[in-house]
């Protein structure tokens, strides 16, 4: 495939195995129930004509497959400065995608793609939550000069193209993850992914359980049983240091898979990442399109000298949120040290954010969460439990979970905090996992400052600072000091020159 985008161009012809792959799997997602429904209903059926059905199924699907990647196009309109992809069997679909909107173009590749040999290129722009378009079957070196292209913006010099590419085979790594690492990482962090996903096979486990009793006309479910006969503290003790293993084990395989051969390597002006076990990740991270960075670190990865790092960018519907759940545009990069963390700081801001002055909150911020989150619940407890009197056994519970909560309150009041020089702002929070997260003030889009009417005499408010990729908030500040900020923060984006991207 050459490398003048100018006039469409069609993937590569392995595309036409990716896309029947595509749509075989989703197929398989959409009719697996409906299939295993037809398999156990049709007893009597000849099974030749359901193997003659599947066949007939398969055939439709690699001629809509072939259809499909005969209908795909590309190309690249330099007088519009727009990219443009057509696609469509039934009907005909258009998209256009101005160049200044791409956000971030990134290569990817599946273990199909990596079996047949192509790569995918997937577009998103800030103006949108979802994928905005994505070419399944291409050769890595294409997809290279095609992101490039989309990025910069500039006609590439192919000569140039090669060196670059040859320089980046050649360049050391800047970070490198080791197997040991890996498994270090997956020992001490994300621990509450690995829950949530294991409290889920359980509830899974348990409605095929129910299931099952309803089937096969049991008398009594197992887990009902179970619970109904009791479990001695030896068995708590168990059955909680095989969760625990679980969970671990869980952990090290997503981070082994997710991160596998992670490296980071300085190209120029941007870093290039890739990892994946099975679906290969590249990624290209350009210091400018980055709105917040942070890092974290708890007890055991400070022991170990480990951080994650994070780099937020510019996502839809992120400027008014927290957005917690939207990570579509967050490159994650764990398992560096101190040194690395500072090296990757410099590709960022081209210096180590300072903290010059520190803002701690009101003690009534840990007034009020003990409030929340330990006197109601514990009083509304001890009301339920004089209804119901059955209840009363458990009260002795109530010791061990008000010495947790406050002990973990106090951590989260300890760790809030706000930094400020003139050129960052860094805001730490968190109780296991400390975060810091930097950003500059220019890339500030929107300053909110809240007060409430009973905090008005005691000279408390809030902040919060809204940017392209999410917020930061620092609470129960003294509201004095939030104005002065406020202000500043004005007055520097108003009369400085930087842009936000």
């Amino acid at each position: 495939m050459g490398t003048d985008f100018s006039e469409p161009k069609r993937q590569s012809a392995a595309g036409v195995a990716v896309m029947f792959a595509d749509h075989l799997q989703r197929s398989i997602r959409v009719l697996v129930f409906p299939i295993i429904l037809l398999l156990v209903r049709a007893k009597g059926m000849n099974h030749w004509y359901l193997i003659a059905g599947f066949l007939v199924f398969l055939f439709i699907l690699i001629i809509y497959s072939y259809l499909s990647y005969l209908r795909f196009s590309f190309f690249l309109d330099e007088e519009k400065q727009e990219f443009v992809i057509q696609k469509g069997v039934l009907s005909k679909e258009h998209i256009s995608i101005r160049l200044d909107k791409i956000q971030q173009v990134n290569i990817n590749q599946s273990l199909i793609q990596r079996i047949i040999g192509v790569y995918s290129l997937d577009i998103d722009t800030a103006g949108s939550d979802k994928k905005e378009a994505s070419i399944k079957a291409i050769d890595h070196h294409t997809a290279t000069i095609l992101r490039e292209r989309l990025l910069n913006r500039d006609t590439p010099d192919p000569t140039a193209e090669k060196s670059t590419d040859e320089q980046r085979l050649k360049s050391e790594p800047l970070l490198k993850l080791s197997t040991s690492t890996l498994f270090k990482v997956g020992l001490t962090s994300n621990y509450g992914a690995s829950v949530a996903l294991l409290m889920g096979f359980i509830f899974a486990i348990m409605e095929m359980l129910k299931n099952y009793t309803e089937a096969f006309q049991l008398e009594e479910n197992p887990i009902k049983a179970l619970s109904t006969e009791g479990l001695n503290m030896i068995s708590i003790g168990v059955l909680l240091f095989f969760a625990l293993l679980i969970v671990l084990g869980t952990n090290i395989l997503r981070n082994f898979i997710k991160y596998f051969d992670f490296e980071v390597i300085k190209k120029k002006a941007v870093l290039a990442i890739t990892s994946g076990l099975f679906e290969k990740k590249h990624t290209l991270l350009k210091p400018a399109r980055v709105q917040i960075s942070s890092y974290s670190q708890n007890y055991f990865q400070k022991k170990l000298d480990l951080m994650n790092m994070k780099f937020k960018q510019a996502s839809f519907d992120a400027a008014d949120e927290d957005d917690k759940d939207n990570k579509k545009h967050d490159i994650e990069i764990p398992g560096c040290d101190e040194n690395e963390r500072d090296e990757l700081l410099k590709m960022i801001f081209e210096c180590i954010p300072q903290k010059e002055s520190t803002f701690i909150p009101n003690y009534r911020f840990l007034f009020l969460t003990i409030m929340l989150k330990v006197v109601i619940p514990i009083a509304f407890f001890l009301l339920i439990g004089w209804v119901l009197p059955h209840l009363r056994p458990y009260f002795w519970w109530i010791i061990p979970y008000a010495i947790l909560v406050v002990i973990m309150l106090y951590f989260e009041f300890a760790h809030h905090r706000l930094y400020l020089s003139e050129d960052f702002i860094i805001k730490k929070s968190g109780i296991w996992d400390v975060e810091h997260q930097l950003m500059e003030p220019h890339k500030i889009q929107g300053i909110t400052t809240k007060q409430y009417f009973w905090h008005k005499k005691a000279n408390i408010g809030h902040l919060v600072l809204h940017t392209a990729a999410g917020t930061i908030h620092f609470k129960y500040g003294n509201y004095a000091d939030i104005h002065r900020m406020a202000n500043y923060w004005l007055y520097y984006i108003e009369s400085g020159k930087k842009d936000w991207m």
